[in-house]
Order: C-alpha cells, then sequence, then structure tokens
C-alpha cells in the first residue's frame, strides 16, 4: 500500500487484550534456529499446536481500545455492551454498534493466566504477504513460503494484484512458484477504468458507476480464473482515496502519493457485491470472493476514523484520518457516543459490514470478510448485532505494515519494532478472530518507511531481515495452516505481556507470549479444558536472537512456567 499514509516509528497504538487473549510474554534463547519444519501445509517446527487468545489483559500506557479499552490520550472509552446504543451507525433497523459480541460463547474467566483448550475459536489458514506495486523482480519464495533454514518463514498466502485493465499490476516474477510450495494465492484491485468511475480518472478515489457493476464483476471474476487464485477481492480499501491534485485534491500530510483508488459507500458496497457474487459463481466457479478490505477494520463496523491527534509523540503532531466520505468523526474506538456525531446517514459512510449484513443477498455473496488493520493498528470484534455476535465469515487480514505519518513508520529494524509488529497480529487473532494476516511488502520499494516486512529500502537485497520478520515468523512458522484453531485464553497477565494460544488437530499446543517490557517476565500458564503436553520448546526472537530454541520446558501440573526475556516475542510448541 504505497499511500504513504500509514504507521510510525516507536509511539503505538496497542492493542487491547480481549475475549480470547491474554497477556504475557517471550522465552529467550541464543543460538540457531530450530530444526526445519516442512514447506507450507505440512506441519511446523516442533509440531502443531492448540491456538488461543487471550484474555482482558492490561492495555499499554496511551492506547487505543474497542470497547473499554484506553483511548489514545489515556481516557477510557466505551464500554462493552452487548447490544450496542441505538445510532451509534448501524442501518436503519439495526440495533447499534455497541462493543460487545463476539463469537465463540463465554464462560466464567478464569482466577489465573489460563489456555482453554475447550473453548475453540477460528480456523487458521496461515499467514502472508504481498507481491504487487512492486519493482518486479522475484522474491526469495523459499524463504518466505516454506519454514526450511534460518530465514524459512513458513508463510502460506501470497497476495497479487490486478491493474484496471484486468492485467497484473507490478506482480513480482515467479509469483506461481508459491503455490508449487503448497501456498493459496488471492488477489485484489485497486480502481475501475477511468471513464467507468464518476470522477472519470483513476487516482484520487472516485465511485464506480452502478451501469458499471455488472462489467466490472465480470473482469475482476475473469482475473481470479484465469490466474488460478484461491480468492480475489471485489475491491482493495473500499474506504480509501488517494491524494491528486489534478481532482483538487491535494498531496499533504498524511496523503502524499497519488495512485489508483476507489470509494464505495456501505450501500454502494453491499449492492456491488450482490452483483458480483452470481458473476463469480457463473465466471469464476470455485474461487472465493473476498470485501470489505477496507484499509480501516474500524470501517468495517462503523462511520468512525482513527485519529492521532493529541497523542504524545505521534508523527506530525498526529493526524485525522483522510475520511474520503467526510463522515467527520474520530475516535480509535466503536464508542456509541462518537458515532452520534457523524456525518453519514442511510449508508452514505462506511460501516460495510453492517449494510452487507443487513442486505441477505449481499451477505450470502460473499466469502471472506477482508480487512486491513492501518491507522488504529488494533483490530475490532464481531458485533453482537450481526448474527446475534457469532461471526459466520472467515476475517482475513490482507494488508498491513508501518506507513509514513502514522505510529511505526520508521525507517527501522529493531526488536521494539518487531514486537509491535507481533502485537498487531496478537490483536487481529484474538480480538478480530482473524484466520489468516498479511504484510505488505517484502521490501519497501518507494517511500523509506517500514513498509517493507524484512529489507528498508535502502537495504541491498543480501541484508539481514528486520525483526519484524522473525517476529512474525513466530506465528507463522509454528501455527500451520488448515491444522490450528485459535482458543481462549483468560485470566490477567502481567501488565504488557500477552498471550495467545492455537490447539492443533492431532492436540498440539502452539502458544505465543509477547512481553513488551524491557525487564524478563517469568509467569506460569496454566492449560485447562483438555490435556496439556508434557513438554514445550520455547523459539525466543529477542534483540540478539532469531527463533532460539531454548531447553525443553515441563508442563507440572498442568503449568507451564514461561520465561519471557525482555523486549521479545517466545513460541511455546508442544512436544
Amino acid at each position: 500500500m504505497i499511500r504513504t499514509y500509514k504507521l510510525a516509528s516507536l509511539f503505538i497504538l496497542p492493542a487491547l487484550a480481549a475475549v480470547a487473549c491474554s497477556e504475557s510474554s517471550p522465552n529467550n534463547s541464543p543460538g540457531a534456529s530450530g530444526s526445519a519444519g516442512s514447506a507450507v501445509g505440512g506441519s511446523a517446527l516442533g509440531g502443531s499446536a492448540p491456538g488461543g487468545a487471550a484474555s482482558a489483559g492490561t492495555p499499554s500506557t496511551g492506547g487505543v481500545g474497542v470497547g473499554g479499552g484506553v483511548a489514545p490520550g489515556g481516557g477510557t472509552v466505551g464500554s462493552s455492551g452487548t447490544g450496542g446504543a441505538p445510532n451509534a451507525g448501524a442501518p436503519p433497523g439495526g440495533a447499534g454498534l455497541g462493543a460487545g459480541g463476539g463469537s465463540g460463547g463465554s464462560s466464567p474467566e478464569p482466577t489465573v493466566l489460563t489456555v482453554q483448550l475447550d473453548q475453540v475459536r477460528q480456523i487458521m489458514r496461515g499467514f502472508g504477504i504481498n507481491a504487487t506495486i512492486t519493482d518486479g523482480k522475484a522474491l526469495p519464495w523459499n524463504d518466505l513460503f516454506t519454514t526450511t533454514g534460518a530465514k524459512g518463514l513458513g508463510l502460506s498466502i501470497l497476495r497479487i494484484g490486478m491493474t484496471e485493465s484486468g492485467g497484473h499490476r507490478d506482480v513480482a516474477s515467479g509469483w506461481e512458484t508459491v503455490k508449487t510450495l503448497g501456498a493459496r494465492v488471492i488477489g485484489s484491485c485497486w480502481s475501475a477504468p477511468a471513464d467507468w468511475k464518476d470522477n472519470k480518472a483513476v487516482n484520487g478515489g472516485g465511485h464506480l458507476l452502478p451501469a458499471r457493476y455488472e462489467d466490472w464483476a465480470k473482469r475482476i471474476a475473469k482475473y481470479a480464473k484465469d490466474n488460478g487464485l484461491y480468492a480475489m477481492s471485489i475491491g482493495n480499501e473500499t474506504d480509501f482515496a488517494s491524494c491528486d491534485a489534478a481532482q483538487s485534491r491535494p498531496c499533504n500530510a498524511p496523503l502524499t502519493t497519488a495512485y489508483p483508488s476507489m470509494v464505495y459507500t456501505g450501500k454502494e458496497l453491499a449492492a456491488f457485491a450482490k452483483t458480483a457474487g452470481p458473476i463469480f459463481k457463473s465466471d469464476a466457479p470455485g474461487i472465493k470472493m473476498i470485501t470489505p478490505e477496507a484499509s480501516l477494520w474500524i470501517h468495517v463496523w462503523s462511520n468512525i476514523s482513527p485519529t492521532t491527534k493529541g497523542v504524545s509523540g505521534a508523527p506530525g503532531g498526529g493526524y485525522d484520518s483522510s475520511d474520503p466520505l467526510k463522515c467527520g468523526c474520530y475516535s480509535n474506538a466503536i464508542d456509541a457516543a462518537v458515532a452520534a456525531t457523524c456525518k453519514c446517514a442511510d449508508g452514505d459512510g462506511y460501516n460495510y459490514g453492517h449494510w452487507l449484513a443487513k442486505d441477505p443477498g449481499a451477505w450470502s455473496a460473499f466469502d471472506i470478510m477482508g480487512v486491513h488493520e492501518y491507522e488504529s493498528q488494533v483490530a475490532y470484534k464481531w458485533p453482537s448485532d450481526v448474527n446475534g455476535g457469532v461471526r459466520d465469515k472467515e476475517v482475513w487480514q490482507t494488508e498491513m505494515s508501518g506507513v509514513l505519518h502514522w505510529p511505526e513508520q520508521g525507517p527501522s529494524k529493531d526488536i521494539k519494532n518487531g514486537v509491535a509488529v507481533a502485537r498487531w497480529i496478537h490483536s487481529a487473532l484474538t480480538i478480530g478472530e482473524a484466520s489468516a494476516w498479511l504484510w505488505w511488502w517484502y521490501k519497501d520499494y518507494y517511500n523509506g518507511d517500514n513498509e517493507g516486512l524484512a529489507l528498508l529500502m535502502s537495504d541491498a537485497d543480501s541484508a539481514a531481515p528486520a525483526k519484524r520478520y522473525y517476529t512474525m515468523g513466530n506465528f507463522s512458522r509454528y501455527i500451520r495452516p488448515d491444522v490450528f484453531h485459535a482458543v481462549k485464553v483468560g485470566g490477567p497477565a502481567p501488565a504488557k505481556v500477552l498471550v495467545s494460544a492455537y490447539k492443533g488437530d492431532k492436540g498440539e499446543l502452539v502458544i505465543v507470549a509477547i512481553n513488551e517490557t524491557d525487564a524478563a517476565v517469568n509467569v506460569p500458564i496454566a492449560i485447562s479444558g483438555g490435556t496439556a503436553p508434557a513438554m514445550m520448546i520455547p523459539y525466543a526472537t529477542t534483540a540478539t536472537d532469531n527463533w532460539a530454541a531454548g531447553a525443553a520446558v515441563a508442563v507440572a501440573g498442568g503449568s507451564l512456567p514461561a520465561a519471557l526475556p525482555a523486549m521479545s516475542v517466545t513460541t511455546f510448541v508442544s512436544q
């Protein structure tokens, strides 16, 4: 996403601990990376493992929250009510956007930090990266899409892009290689042709003309079929319009790059999805349809846009989101009082999930709820007023990185940034119940920020990868696709420690612990609701080590004594 409009350096909007996630952290061990696992689709290093989310832990100072979280300035925002307040941004007749809801039911909260094996959440489809709008060079496919060797990241999903004319959008050469490694390939599209839009331009947003809905849907479906994709989005970042001086949209921070983009209102997207669904079924049978792929997760469930104004250390002194539909309401939480101030009404704003859900034909037309995690840098729970609060679509986070003018913009490659990225993943998997999580680019090609997972714009291709590459690997190497489900993690955890867990089909268990503090932390993690493993091996990423295998840790009396190094991510894998 070259918008030069996303995340920034060490000012961070921390994820909240939630129903399925708790705060706890990693374990260290110097030395070589663990033994090589199998390629994508196989079991991971040390085997698969049960999964989970974490329970309500303590949000980091100054973070943002979703319903009862902490606002950017540190103030409390919202409560975790069950039904949401009326007028909170839901479509007419809806029950509002309240912060309650989520999937999987509830149970009494444990009094100690506990992995609850019987509280199963979403299936894990894997982790991935984007290979579009690149310099066209091949990526190190074997490093990225296997678990072999010291850089084997274990990704299982590649996302490519389509131009307005239906061709590849600067896709990295050799992209088909990942199919031979067992990976899924998905696609997206940024804009329809200029004369199919109301602004008569590819750049700068604009809306798809209703008379062209069928034409555009057919072009998207053809690209998906011709390239043998697993799934295809009908619109990348439906809530984003780039700057474009030619359209009186000046290129000033936080929008500083003109490039193809197209905006939908909630009503428009529901209508387009309803048109595209049958076309996918007839023209691209078996290929899953993704929508809305909003750049801001909060726009899936509300008209509210994020802000960093008033936040100490925010890049540029803080910005409101660009808000192309001019709803004019800003917060990092879905808060009824803020939602009541939004100018958008009757489907003229974002709130895509609610407008899709309002129309049964639109809801049944798509398969995967696509989201991005920019700006607020946290996930948002499935609301209680959609399907009774029970998630009935897989959620895939298909693009995230550190972009200019927003927290974690960089350029940086250090462990603090790596831990911040791990927190983003943790939030998506636990609060948002995402089944997939994808980074943007392998290398930053244009902006001098943290859009590259491994390499900065100034790096040679042979440079050492950034720490975020390895902290993402603390998830992707060990939580294997289609084998694991997340499971709930409940009970209290030390401040700024996040713990999630994942259960494999054969009883394997993986626990990922993030320690955001500058001190080592020892935390016991209870394992209940099933058979606890006898031993677990820690693989730690720290300032000095990457996936360093430590000595096996005995699980005695159903409790794992987790030793988490300072500022680290540790993955415990059952034996």
